[in-house]
């Protein structure tokens, strides 16, 4: 496969020995299968195939690498199946005749025969057997263990068709696992990261994909920190538990070393980036697969520990069965059925499934434990601003006090906003920038930003900088706000900004309710959510206002991030809680609550590392789509439970009854773990 041009989404790749093996249609299908391609052309005549694919998704190195190992599988099952016909015919063959064969040549070719076999999946007899030596039998071992059997009373037909229904059980596993975990990779590499470098005196906001070693970059309060370095100015507090495990925060200062993936919880920084790009990210994805993998739902964990016990039920029921009978036939029957693979698969699948389902629409979902806790949801919380709103407000109206001129207002809250960001930070430098006002550069010692007060900008022409709320400058003992304030619409969003002890005036801001968001609440209910409730650090008016629009049940406003948590706890003594938020005020409710979820591209950082899902882009209708697919996900596997024991058992009593021979009891076994599989992949599909 050799690439013969390359623009941003488009791709065109020569093959040669792909086209001597499938056919065109059989290409473009095995193209298309690849995660992030979404059309696939191949043209025999001039041996080329031309894929469009999505750039922020895939990469071209990674689709040619998917392309390869999806070739070589498809290669792999071509020689697998000849092989399993090749060994089939020759135990069918050999078992006919093997009591005419001379004597001195039936061992020999029942060896061969037995080789043949093992050949078709080599993993199962080496993984099986050392399990066996450690006294830790697997699945693996049942099946060398019923194998052997069958040799040794010269059914090498039900050895083979045993080794053929289990190398077909284990394909599609890994398949599907394969898959699925390119899904989840795909998807963890966060869309649209940008960094702020400094670069010929100024500050920049470029793409990650463009820092050099030895940039200057710079971090504040809420963001990721999305390359390893060493800080050069400025002091913060990091959470650096996704690294280290450590859940106290770190206090990073000048000389210290800070890591990609921590999060700026309070404080900024300067850094000069040491290591980037694959270096760190990749490390960064690592990671999370790990934590996804590694946060496996309870019925994960049940399934998984009821696997490991069956396997000994399974040796002890085939031993009891020849203790009691003396046939070897009847127990190899009783061997060759064990629940290891239906149950383990019964629900890793559907768990996988989902999350493929998910990450397809970009949503990524941080391992089995969520799918589980969503599927028992109760009250669903909302953030307001970033949430239940766009996140995107705009100025409405600019009211200055007595004596003080718009560009002086301006060039006040710029000065203090413009490391910021929240849509309420962005909204106001948008407006600063439209006036084209000339700011001063806040350094980074000279800002202070207080989780749902504001921000303290220090020497502003030697004076103090009050952005905020209403709090912060009662805080502050800083009035005269009061005939521009009581001019404003009350549901509105209204900044304060002060020098000092002197009021310069107020900016009021308007955001919209999200589209669909409406119909999102209501579906919850349907899905059997009994309470949805607000939470906003907003005063009464506006939130009141946002509750009765959407027909919320409970509102509360006027919150600092310490009350939704409180509220998040207390709630959870009752029923399952999901938290929905953005901002770094939402950041530790999200952690408390049994299923964090962030919405939005511009969610912060710490909301991003805090939740248990993310929603990368603005679509809330997939909140509720989060929790009726994983009480679907729940739903089938518990069906997948009845259908192993129930047919499983089944195959047990009649195998102890002579009613069914091992070949056609390992039939019902391995067909029953491939129903599992596929039933879970179209149903969740």
């Amino acid at each position: 496969m050799k690439l013969v041009h390359q623009l941003p989404g488009r791709l065109r790749l020569h093959l040669k020995q792909e086209l001597k093996n499938y056919s065109e249609v059989q290409i473009e299908a095995i193209a298309r299968s690849v995660p992030g391609i979404y059309s696939a052309n191949c043209n025999q005549l001039s041996g080329s195939l031309l894929l469009y694919y999505d750039p922020q998704q895939i990469s071209p190195g990674k689709i040619r690498q998917e392309l390869n190992w999806s070739f070589n599988q498809h290669w792999i099952f071509k020689q697998r199946a000849a092989a399993a016909l090749v060994a089939l015919i020759s135990a069918a063959v050999l078992e006919h005749s093997y009591e005419q064969l001379p004597n001195h040549w039936r061992k020999p070719l029942l060896g061969g025969s037995l080789l043949l076999s093992a050949a078709l999946d080599p993993k199962v007899f080496t993984r099986g057997f050392k399990q066996l030596l450690r006294l830790k039998p697997t699945a693996d071992s049942l099946t060398m263990v019923s194998i052997l059997a069958a040799y040794l009373i010269k059914q090498p037909v039900t050895a083979t068709t045993v080794m053929i229904m289990s190398g077909i059980s284990n394909l599609i596993e890994e398949i599907t696992d394969r898959r699925s975990h390119s899904y989840l990779e795909n998807s963890l590499k966060y869309r649209g990261q940008t960094v702020h470098r400094l670069k010929a005196g100024k500050w920049q906001d470029i793409p990650l994909n463009q820092v050099k070693q030895g940039d200057l970059l710079a971090c504040y309060t809420g963001e990721k920190i999305l390359v390893d370095g060493q800080v050069v100015d400025g002091k913060a507090s990091v959470n650096e538990a996704g690294i280290t495990g450590e859940f106290q925060l770190a206090k990073k200062r000048p000389g210290d070393q800070v890591f990609a993936s921590t999060v700026v919880e309070q404080g900024q920084l300067e850094i000069t980036a040491t290591k980037l790009g694959s270096q760190t990210e990749e490390a960064a994805i690592y990671q999370l697969l790990q934590e996804a993998q590694s946060n496996k739902s309870e019925l994960q964990k049940t399934a998984d520990r009821l696997a490991q016990q069956m396997v000994g039920i399974s040796f002890t029921a085939a031993g009891l069965t020849y203790w009691l009978q003396r046939n070897l036939l009847k127990a190899i029957s009783v061997l060759v059925v064990d629940f290891v693979c239906g149950v383990k698969l019964s629900s890793e699948i559907a768990i996988l499934t989902a999350m493929n389902h998910f990450t397809q629409q970009q949503v990524v979902v941080k391992g089995g434990r969520t799918i589980e806790n969503a599927a028992m949801i109760k009250e669903v919380i909302f953030d307001k601003t970033g949430t239940l709103t766009t996140g995107q407000p705009t100025v409405q109206k600019i009211s200055l006090a007595a004596g003080v001129s718009q560009p002086e207002l301006l060039a006040a809250v710029g000065y203090g906003e413009q490391h910021v960001n929240h849509p309420i930070g962005r909204a106001i430098m948008k407006l600063v920038k439209r006036h084209d006002i000339d700011l001063e550069t806040l350094r980074l010692e000279d800002e202070e930003v207080l989780t749902g007060y504001g921000i303290i900008a220090h020497n502003f022409h030697g004076q103090n900088v009050y952005i905020g709320s209403e709090k912060l400058m009662k805080q502050h003992a800083i009035s005269g706000f009061e005939q521009q304030v009581e001019l404003q619409d009350p549901t509105a969003r209204v900044i304060y900004i002060a020098v000092d002890q002197q009021p310069l005036g107020i900016i009021v801001l308007n955001d919209q309710i999200r589209t669909k968001m409406k119909q999102t609440i209501t579906k919850l209910r349907e899905l059997g959510v009994v309470k949805v409730t607000m939470l906003t650090g907003d005063k009464q008016a506006v939130a009141q206002q946002v509750g009765q629009q959407l027909q919320l049940d409970h509102v509360a406003s006027g919150l600092l991030p310490r009350d939704k948590v409180d509220y998040v706890k207390n709630a959870q003594q009752q029923w399952p809680v999901m938290m929905v938020g953005d901002g770094l005020n939402d950041a530790a409710a999200l952690k408390w609550s049994m299923v964090g979820v962030t919405l939005g591209k511009n969610a912060s950082g710490a909301a991003k590392n805090a939740c248990d899902v993310l929603i990368q882009d603005d679509r809330p209708e997939v909140i509720s789509e989060i929790i009726e697919t994983s009480q679907q996900t729940m739903r089938i596997i518990k069906q997948n439970y009845t259908a192993v024991f129930t047919l499983n058992t089944a195959d047990i009593i009649l195998s102890l009854n002579g009613r069914i021979k091992p070949v056609l009891s390992a039939i019902i076994h391995n067909g029953t773990t491939i129903g599992v599989i596929l039933h879970s992949l179209i149903k969740l599909r």
